[in-house]
């Protein structure tokens, strides 16, 4: 038996599971997106699973931040293009307007 989610539903399901303020509203919304375009690209069904995903995925306000958090040797002179790029070979990332979600890794 399967359901089908859609953004409101996938949205509600953290604040149903208590994951309510894991992540704004913009990140939820651009999360579901990139769910849903793997689906369509791999033509593969994935498990919906909030806390599974909360426990993967940190929202960041900037790629700068996120890539320093997890060892990004840059220096002051770096920009958020160059913290971008190296998550991008670290890892799968989420943009979206005012901030990014990272898998951690």
């Amino acid at each position: 038996m399967k359901t089908i989610v859609t953004e409101y539903t996938f949205t509600d399901a953290f604040r149903a599971c208590g994951r309510g303020t894991q992540f704004s509203p913009a990140a939820l919304r651009a999360l579901f997106e990139h769910f849903e375009q793997f689906e369509e690209d791999t033509d593969t069904e994935i498990t919906f699973d909030p806390i599974g995903i909360c426990c993967g995925w940190a929202e960041y306000p900037s790629a700068l931040k996120a890539a320093n958090d997890f060892g990004f040797k840059g220096n002051e002179s770096d920009t958020e293009e160059a913290a971008l790029d190296w998550l991008y070979e670290q890892t799968q990332v989420v943009t979206f307007e005012g901030g990014i979600v990272i898998q951690q890794f």
